[in-house]
């Protein structure tokens, strides 16, 4: 027989206690180097490598593809020439041996798993499967709550759930049977298992059988004494090591350099480390009787305890230092982040001159260092216990993403939810208790650390912080350099955070912003910054501000469409027994109705602009170069500016059909901007284009009494809406609005004739040509930004695509003083769009990091029924990565829709699977122009399904489904996760 190398199943995880060999990377015979990969096994977190470090040549009997070994096991073997045989008594095994007690076999056992490093028991929460149903690989079978959260107990085999089954509430130590699996139903038993405490016996604790193995020294009857949250001791440089021997190794300050191993092939058992050791804990003297009938400790107080326990063997000192907090939190709020991010951020900028603060003891007297910023960081839970999320690799990463780290991980804390790998193992701990108003406070240093930040009230003095330190790895005086480095960080974060959003330049400049524009960006803009004392000047090239929005687009429209609703809203009458008669629209009267409404809030408008003291301008701009403009019209001047906002918007699109612009210039044709000089209402209209507007416009033109015919050039109308809910709207308009006819895939080939007497030749989708007859022809193929008269080459402002300036997500443009907001940059050409996208420029140039997200705009299109949205669908959702679930309810079993005749239609709920979160609301509904502003706070809040669910909405209102589709998706979820595990 050849003296092998044992290749065994490692452990990977802290809670595996088996794996399946999922594939051999080696072939038998080949030659294997020290640190090879020689196989893959799937752990109970993922699929990794077996590493080996031993050189010599792979031999059998290997381990069978998908065998699940049990931890420590073999699963091959390494000998010393490519010929030589390993004699085994049987390969290894498939299966783990399966436990017996009392001489019965109970099957497989399910124990409770060791799901955090401090745990040594858990408390059984719930079964999540009940005795005699099915298992499979993978599914979870209990929840448990640990000394750090409730978690999931999932089970690596397949059977029938049986017991001796743990009761719910029982205290189970970490290894003990909280249930078993056995092969098939008829074996499947019922009765309650009694929990066996540390200190029973445990010679009756059902424990698998093992294969013979070379004999090994005799350890100690007694269990070796155990410190609490020691860190297991390195892997020897040369030969192996078991892991418990590892763990014992570092609990009793064990080297494991030169120890002789007596286990399979040299390798160090926890029987060397007893017989050969000669480190010991630190005693800790017995707790004095105290009188009185105690309740047993949760689990979180247990694991404080035990860790406090392990603590008072470290040799600590304390040093504090009073620092003025208020340039931290300036910097926080400008970055869009919590002053926590900022303080771990300032922490590891310190830490990146002071790493012995980063590092930590190891028993043996060593020290780990050159360890990664995960800063853990004290957060409550809401049942007033205390866990430590972790911020990982602070060092290396923006402000942006550390806040995207932390806003979940502080949710979960709150909940203890936590997984171990987001609250296990922090080179560095903050505890802030300045928010309950402490103004003075020592933390506690836990193993694994060397420091520990303890964060007091701001007071006359400042903002006390003392640090408490590991004697053995810091000192006083790198303590004290520390704090000073650290003091630095956080009240000149310029020093450290990432560049400051750009502020205004100084000089001798005529205004120190200029905003070329007066719509809705450009006004929001302007108020924004002359809020905060800025001299604004604002351009715009009307005598009145308010842009498209006011005077071509959202305004005049919806006061037409108000005016089509009356009409159409008779069609509900009869239904609920009223009779009002035939409509009559009075084209003349509806005029002077819309254009007094055009006056009045354009007015308004100018009146709130001079009393914030903004300069308002007539005329337009163009550069001069990149601080200059020259203004041409009512009020014409040469203007020198410290930064600039360009809000000038986009004129309608005009795409290249022969006669298109003959008949825009006789009157015969008409776009968005130009429709409003009508004299009268047409009775027969074509429109080229079915988005938003010329849905919106052939609608209501034949509610007006109009025969409408709408071209579109795409398979699908109003492609910018979400799909299902564009599909209902044309069926809904084919239904309600007999005079309106949609054609897809239309080629118009030409436009000819004159106003009142016009000829529209196109292609339909089968490539058969028409001719189509119209008093008039609406031209709506969208907007597109022109920017020519600007001269923006002048000011080195770059252009993207189709004209658009080119804008980061502040709305920024290359030349760093220069912004650029609403339709000249594209995207979504909407009012509030623009207002939004105004604000964000104004507050970068204030000096703070706002950013436009798209992801969580929206949009009402004023058809009838009306279509809205907010956030992304599901199908933009999955495009961005996310994996996402959808409900929809119908407007039809809905009781106030019943009530009032308007059924048509649906909701639509878009949320993530995994977060829960809702990221968009989609609408087809009569009032969704209403009921969407909750559908906006829930996108933009990020609220969750439970939130929704949980929310108190009154009835009988629409506003109701919102809790009835987060309850039903979370159902489906719940079930759904269920089913998969």
């Amino acid at each position: 027989m050849a003296e092998a190398y044992v290749i065994k199943m490692p452990q990977l995880s802290d809670t595996m206690t088996e794996g399946v060999l999922v594939s051999w990377e080696k072939k038998p015979g080949e030659r294997v180097e020290r640190g090879d990969v020689v196989a893959t096994v799937e752990t109970d977190k993922a699929i990794m490598d077996v590493e080996v470090f031993r050189s010599g040549y792979l031999a059998g009997p290997l381990a069978a593809v998908d065998a699940v070994i049990p931890v420590g096991e073999a699963i091959g073997y390494l000998v010393d020439s490519p010929d030589a045989q390993v004699e085994t008594a049987a390969a290894a095994p498939a299966t783990p041996a399966q436990p017996a007690a009392a001489g019965e076999d109970l099957g497989y056992a399910i124990k409770m798993p060791q799901l955090s490093d401090t745990m040594t028991e858990g408390v059984l929460v719930s079964w999540e499967k009940k005795p005699g149903e099915r298992i499979e690989r993978g599914d979870v079978v209990a929840t448990v709550e640990t000394d750090k959260a409730i978690m999931d107990v999932e089970v690596f085999h397949a059977g029938f759930l049986s017991g001796p089954l743990v009761a719910v509430d029982s205290v189970v130590p970490v290894g003990e049977p909280i249930a078993y699996l056995v092969d098939s139903a008829e074996q499947v038993r019922s009765d309650a298992a009694t929990v066996a405490s540390k200190s029973s016996d445990t010679s009756a604790v059902p424990a698998p059988a093992v294969a013979s193995k070379p004999a090994a020294p005799a350890a100690p009857s007694s269990q070796p004494s155990r410190t609490a949250g020691a860190q297991p001791a390195p892997r020897p440089q040369q030969g192996s090591a078991s892991p418990y021997a590892r763990q014992l190794a570092g609990e009793r300050g064990v080297s494991l350099e030169g120890l002789r191993g007596s286990g399979p092939g040299g390798c160090i058992v926890a029987a060397d480390v007893l017989t050969q050791g000669t480190g010991a804990p630190t005693a800790i003297p017995a707790a004095p009787a105290v009188p009185g009938e105690g309740r047993p400790m949760t689990a979180i107080e247990k694991a404080i305890s035990q860790s406090m326990t392990a603590s008072l063997s470290i040799p600590v000192f304390h040093v504090t230092i009073h620092v003025q907090p208020e340039a931290l939190m300036r910097a926080a709020k400008a970055a869009g982040v919590s002053v926590t991010v900022a303080l771990a951020k300032a922490a590891s900028a310190a830490l990146e001159k002071h790493p012995l603060i980063n590092a930590a003891y190891q028993p043996g007297d060593r020290i780990v260092d050159n360890r990664p910023h995960d800063i853990g960081i004290a957060a409550t839970t809401e049942d007033g216990g205390l866990v430590v999320p972790v911020l990982r690799d602070v060092a290396h990463k923006s402000l942006a993403e550390l806040q995207t780290d932390w806003k979940p991980l502080l949710e979960k804390a709150r909940k203890r939810r936590l997984s171990p790998a987001e609250y296990q193992h922090p080179t560095f701990t903050i505890s802030n208790m300045g928010m309950y108003g402490i103004s003075q406070f020592d933390a506690i240093v836990t193993p694994g650390t060397a420091a520990i930040l303890a964060i007091a009230a701001t007071g006359p003095q400042g903002m006390p912080i003392t640090i408490t330190a590991d004697h053995r790895v810091v000192n006083g005086a790198e303590a004290a350099a520390f704090l000073k480095d650290l003091q630095s960080a956080i009240e000149h974060p310029e020093t450290w955070a990432e560049s400051a959003a750009p502020r205004i330049p100084e000089g001798d400049f005529d205004t120190q912003v200029l905003v070329i524009g007066g719509g809705p960006g450009g006004e929001d803009c302007a108020r924004e910054l002359a809020e905060h004392g800025i001299r604004v000047t604002l351009v715009n090239n009307a005598p009145y501000p308010g842009g498209e929005c006011l005077w071509r687009g959202c305004i005049p429209s919806k006061a037409w469409r108000a005016a089509a609703d009356r009409i159409r809203d008779r069609a509900h009458d009869a239904a609920m027994g009223i009779d009002l008669g035939s409509p009559r629209l009075d084209w003349a009267q509806l005029e002077r109705h819309r254009r007094g409404i055009l006056q009045t809030r354009g007015e308004m408008a100018l009146k709130t602009d001079q009393g914030m003291k903004i300069e308002v301008l007539e005329g337009f701009a163009r550069f001069l170069d990149e601080h200059t403009v020259e203004i041409s019209g009512k009020d014409a001047r040469t203007l020198r500016f410290g930064a600039c906002v360009i809000a000038t918007g986009a004129p309608a699109f005009v795409p290249p059909i022969p006669g298109a612009k003959e008949a825009l210039a006789t009157g015969a044709a008409v776009t968005s901007d130009t429709v409003w000089d009508l004299e009268t209402p047409p009775k027969r209209l074509c429109i080229i284009g079915a988005g938003a507007i010329g849905m919106e416009m052939a609608q209501m033109f034949h509610d007006f009494g109009a025969e409408v015919l709408v071209l579109e050039a795409l398979p699908r109308p109003v492609a910018e809406m979400e799909k299902e809910v564009a599909e209902q709207l044309m069926a809904a308009l084919r239904k309600n609005s007999p005079r309106l006819t949609v054609l897809t895939g239309v080629q118009t080939q030409e436009i000819s004739g004159s106003k009142g007497d016009l000829t529209v030749r196109y292609r339909d989708a089968e490539g058969q040509e028409h001719r189509h007859n119209a008093d008039l022809l609406l031209i709506a193929t969208g907007k597109r930004p022109d920017t020519s008269a600007l001269q923006l080459e002048r000011a080195g402002v770059k252009l993207g695509e189709r004209g658009a300036i080119s804008v980061d997500s502040r709305c920024q443009t290359n030349v760093p003083h220069i912004f650029a907001v609403g339709d000249v940059i594209g995207g979504y050409m909407l009012a509030h769009t623009a207002g939004q996208q105004g604000r964000v420029a104004a507050a970068n140039l204030l000096g703070e990091r706002a950013q436009y997200d798209a992801r969580k705009d929206s949009g009402v299109t004023f058809t009838r029924p009306q279509v809205a949205f907010v956030g992304l669908s599901g199908e933009q959702a999955k495009a961005a990565g996310l994996d996402v679930a959808e409900v929809k309810v119908p407007l039809s079993i809905d009781a106030k829709a019943m009530m009032t005749g308007e059924t048509e239609g649906l909701i639509k709920l878009v949320a993530d699977k995994k977060t829960h979160r809702i990221v968009g609301v989609h609408f087809l509904a009569d009032h969704a122009d209403t009921l969407v502003g909750e559908a906006v706070l829930m996108v933009s809040a990020e609220l969750s399904l439970e939130q929704v669910a949980s929310a108190i909405h009154p009835h009988p209102t629409q506003t109701e489904l919102f809790g009835e589709m987060a309850r039903r998706l979370l159902s489906r979820l719940r079930r759904s996760a269920r089913n998969s595990q």
